[in-house]
């Protein structure tokens, strides 16, 4: 058995006109940034266990993944915001101005904790 360090993100971003046109287009882009997420955690071992929802009326989606073996707060937000630009890249999204107009409108990170895994 191996300890890791894990923390978990909710990073809830606010939707630009596009592709924000209609409940269900936002709800269909949060389904396939979904689905990249999870395509990336198959190739990267350092974060899992993504979800994404969305709020139609608000025009905004909340990822939440968990970020491993790393305790440093601005690492793990670096990190957290490389993998949900990546994912909303794959999923046709955009990001003009990131970092400056697509940081996330809420962002809750909790305590770092000790995973024990099998190995």
């Amino acid at each position: 058995m191996s300890v890791r360090t894990a923390t978990q993100l909710s990073l809830q971003f606010r939707l630009g006109s596009e592709p924000a046109s209609t409940p269900e287009v936002v709800h269909a882009h949060g389904e396939s940034v979904m689905r990249e997420l999870l395509e990336l955690e198959r190739h990267n071992p350092d974060f899992t266990d993504s979800t994404v929802s969305t709020d139609a009326l608000a025009r905004t989606v909340t990822v939440e993944i968990l970020v491993l073996d790393e305790g440093d707060p601005p690492r793990v937000l670096r990190r957290a915001l490389d993998l949900v630009r990546t994912a909303i890249h794959a999923a046709g999204g955009a990001t003009p101005n990131w970092p400056v107009d697509d940081q996330p409108s809420r962002v809750n990170m909790a305590t770092a904790q000790d995973l024990v895994t099998a190995t």
